[in-house]
């Protein structure tokens, strides 16, 4: 936790001036003076901090500008609203999700194993603002066509007529549902119910995908035990097997995403509040970040950051009484104690005393930096062979700076030509060594013909790709586009969206056969903004796959390889940077550094990517050092670097590969979520989510090509990778191949 308050007050400050919410044109330099004092805004900068820290313990956030109240009051009434639209969503998805994985598994590579799994890939897949936007179109054009006395809501919590005009009740809990059972009144039940109904399907669908994987991989991990095949000879049947000892012991691992789920509606809170005009956290921190309202930006972020924690808590907690295997203590070393020691100490003192709380927290600062050059000193006087982390993370470095300064493909270049002509000066060596990898390529291609949802993937993937490549034949530029990334504005023609016309007709912007996809209220053309859109997500999914993965082996590795205080001191650091929801944190470092540039946008999704990258890399490091071929290397006399490098790395391919496909899609999905709520690039800049938003405020006139195209595209494209990623993980894991 006080990780996360040196991220936000850090942001507090880049934001801008601390006092500018104090100040008018009337302030006097004296008075600015004054208030300068009074808010310890001119001590020095730790000083400052530990005023902040006690400010955060006694629950003082400041003012919000935007709702014109205290930021803690602004708390306790938003965070109800998500937290009743948040439970409702996570009852339906658990409800759904686990059933639906446990049948998936039983019923392995067949169709309805394969309906299943493209239906929790798809969740995953679709944007969550895009299926918002076509539930909204769904309920107030085709439904209200149908039945239109149904009159479904398609925004706000409740009715404010009935709430509060014609039949007042009492909302003393701010959880309608409650307040509506408290009173006896059905007619307020069933409009909170169905305003609820929307939004919570979405946040449930975009969650109850995730379980679905998870609760069938591990499924078929637990159907391929010893006890369940001793289950099967002594005769019980494959209901009880399933139920009543495979199903309890898949869900031990499922408790922890459960958890973590939960804490991440509040994430995914952000962009479903905002379209349904939901007055909770998400739409607050948006309206927040569009203002700069500096107190109500980090109030979330300190607020997400505490459910993220507590959330993390409890599963831990359950986890160790659902395993027997698993003890409580376990999970925190000697490091992780010591370190949430001091930060309650800390706590109590900053409470207490800024002055004391400051002496001590630079005392502690003091001792860790000489602890750490001490214990790294030691090392490489003791093992000076060890210096070679030095030069990992320096290339590691070196790597990530080539690749967003553009300069990556010309090195990868020239290392292909040095790598082919090693291998030219190798040839008799090579020929020998291609004979049993073409035997195991024959045997991927007949795993991927066995599995249609993978070669769907593959199309995909491949098609999105081919389009990026031949925008230029595809949607030829007009001759007076400077840039054509930039989309071409025809406002002299006609203000009003244009419809899909494929022939036969004219366009009032003077194309012989109109808009083949339609086209924006700002007049840009649909289809080439989703053309050229194609290039924009392949050039920031590469870029950032591509860095996150160079991060993640160079860190997670050494990290899960060492253990110890290295490994300690790796996740904390991780950890804080997971405990800030990513959305939130990638749109705060926009609005922190006032660039809204497709490039800035590139460095704050890989801000926020890597240190999932490198969790999931150390855990692979973590289980491969305790193999016993690792001990039979350490044994022979090998050093640190050869194992790493020829044993983990190597063994850890596996799950880089299929986690950088998959991140394909989910970096295209942040990317389209920032560009839908305004952030990125400019207006005119082809981004698919930028495309997606221009059509938002024309659904109630029946005007759906605006959104639901280039949605259509985020979501082919997601899908593509993730099905290809699923695909690759079963062909790559032999406990999956038949």
């Amino acid at each position: 936790m006080l990780g996360v308050t040196l991220i936000t007050f850090y942001l507090s400050y880049a934001m801008g001036d601390p006092l500018a919410a104090y100040v008018t044109e009337r302030t006097t330099e004296e008075q600015y003076e004054m208030l300068a004092e009074k808010h310890g805004v001119n001590e020095p900068i730790y000083v400052q901090y530990f005023t902040y820290l006690k400010a955060v313990i006694t629950l003082d956030w400041g003012y919000s500008e935007v709702l014109n109240q205290d930021v803690s009051e602004a708390l306790k009434y938003r965070f109800a609203a998500t937290l009743e639209l948040s439970i409702l969503a996570f009852i339906v998805a658990v409800a759904t999700a686990i059933p639906l994985g446990i049948f998936s598994s039983i019923r392995q590579n067949r169709w309805e194993d394969h309906a299943i799994r493209f239906f929790a890939l798809a969740g995953s897949a679709i944007p969550i603002f895009w299926f918002a936007l076509f539930l909204q179109y769904f309920s107030s054009v085709t439904l209200d066509k149908f039945m239109p006395e149904l009159n479904w809501p398609i925004s706000l919590r409740y009715d404010p007529i009935l709430w509060e005009i014609t039949n007042p009740i009492e909302m003393s809990t701010n959880f309608l549902l409650i307040d509506a059972i408290a009173a006896g009144s059905w007619i307020h039940f069933k409009d909170a119910l169905q305003h609820m109904i929307l939004p919570a399907t979405v946040l449930a669908y975009s969650s109850m995908a995730t379980i679905i994987r998870l609760m069938r991989g591990n499924m078929l991990d637990v159907l391929g035990q010893d006890y369940i095949r001793t289950a099967k000879s002594k005769g019980l049947s494959e209901s009880q097997i399933t139920y009543n000892h495979g199903a309890p012991n898949a869900m031990i691992p499922t408790v922890t995403l459960l958890g973590m789920g939960f804490a991440g509606l509040i994430n995914g809170s952000v962009l479903t509040e905002t379209i349904f005009t939901w007055p909770g956290l998400g739409a607050w921190a948006i309206t927040a970040m569009r203002s700069l309202d500096v107190s109500a930006i980090l109030a979330y972020t300190l607020f997400a950051a505490f459910l993220y924690i507590i959330a993390n808590l409890i599963v831990d907690i359950l986890y160790a009484f659902l395993d027997p295997r698993v003890e409580l203590s376990g999970h925190s070393s000697v490091a992780e104690i010591v370190v949430v020691s001091l930060s309650i100490l800390l706590l109590i003192l900053t409470y207490f005393s800024i002055d004391l709380a400051v002496l001590s927290g630079m005392a502690t600062l003091v001792a860790l930096i000489a602890f750490s050059s001490y214990s790294m000193g030691q090392r490489f006087l003791k093992n000076p062979a060890d210096t070679w982390l030095i030069f990992l993370f320096g290339g590691t470095l070196f790597i990530v700076l080539s690749i967003l300064s553009g300069f990556f493909i010309k090195i990868l270049l020239i290392s292909l030509i040095f790598y082919l002509g090693y291998l030219a000066y190798h040839l008799d060596d090579l020929k020998s060594s291609l004979e049993p990898k073409f035997d195991e390529f024959k045997r991927t291609i007949y795993q991927i013909s066995k599995n249609p949802l993978t070669i769907l993937g593959l199309l995909l993937v491949l098609s999105l790709i081919s389009i990026a490549f031949l925008a230029p034949w595809l949607a030829p530029p007009s001759d007076n586009q400077r840039d054509p990334m930039k989309m071409e504005e025809h406002f002299q023609f006609n203000f009003n969206p244009q419809p899909p016309c494929y022939s036969s007709c004219t366009a009032d912007a003077g194309e012989e056969n109109g808009y083949i996809l339609g086209s924006t209220d700002r007049g840009y053309d649909i289809y080439y903004g989703i053309i050229w859109g194609s290039r924009t997500s392949l050039d920031v999914a590469v870029k950032v796959v591509f860095t996150g993965t160079f991060i993640a082996v160079a860190i997670g590795a050494v990290s899960g390889y060492y253990g110890g205080r290295v490994d300690d001191i790796v996740m904390r650091i991780t950890d804080v940077f997971i405990a800030i929801p990513g959305l939130v944190l990638a749109l705060a470092i926009i609005a922190v550094t006032e660039d809204a540039s497709i490039e800035m946008l590139m460095y704050a999704l890989i801000i926020v990517g890597w240190p999932g990258f490198t969790r999931i890399i150390r855990a692979e490091a973590l289980r491969i050092r305790k193999l016993p071929y690792i001990e039979a290397a350490k044994a022979s006399g090998a050093s640190d670097f050869r194992i790493i490098f020829k044993h983990v790395i190597p063994n850890c391919i596996t799950s880089v590969i299929v986690i950088a496909t998959m991140d394909m899609g989910g970096i295209v999905l942040s990317l389209a979520a920032l560009g839908f709520l305004g952030f990125g690039g400019g207006p005119d800049l082809a981004e698919w989510g930028k495309l997606v938003s221009f059509g938002q405020d024309d659904i109630l006139l029946g005007q759906w090509w605006g959104f639901f195209f280039p949605g259509l595209a985020i979501a082919l494209w997601a899908l593509g990778f993730y099905l290809l990623g699923d695909g690759i993980r079963d062909i790559l894991d032999p406990k999956q191949r038949n």
